[in-house]
């Protein structure tokens, strides 16, 4: 692990372990689904890129990149944070109010 971090660094080795969280969410959706009747899919999608995002940070971050590249690279981060935004929104309102949106 210690010669992982060192390799990668520790924000690039932590995008690594949640991507595949989300990849392992994404394939046991069928075990949770028959079993529990819980749909994991499309959480397991965000979280992996939600991690992919994350190691797009870490590579400009490590890298160093300036210029038009790191723009491109930021850009594409942030476009892959997106589906996150809903999520956000929706806690916020069921802390705030204590009912599901939409709901």
């Amino acid at each position: 692990m210690k010669r992982l971090i060192e390799r990668f660094g520790k924000l690039i080795t932590a995008s690594f372990f949640i991507m595949g969280l989300g990849i392992l969410l994404f394939l046991l959706t069928p075990l949770f689904y028959g079993q529990w009747g819980i749909d994991t899919d499309l959480i397991g999608l965000i979280i992996f890129t939600t991690g992919l995002a994350i190691l797009l940070i870490g590579i400009i971050r490590r890298k160093k990149l300036h210029g038009w590249k790191a723009v491109v690279l930021a850009i594409l981060a942030g476009v892959l944070l997106l589906p996150l935004i809903p999520l956000i929104v929706t806690s916020i309102y069921y802390a705030i109010t204590g009912k599901p949106m939409g709901g």
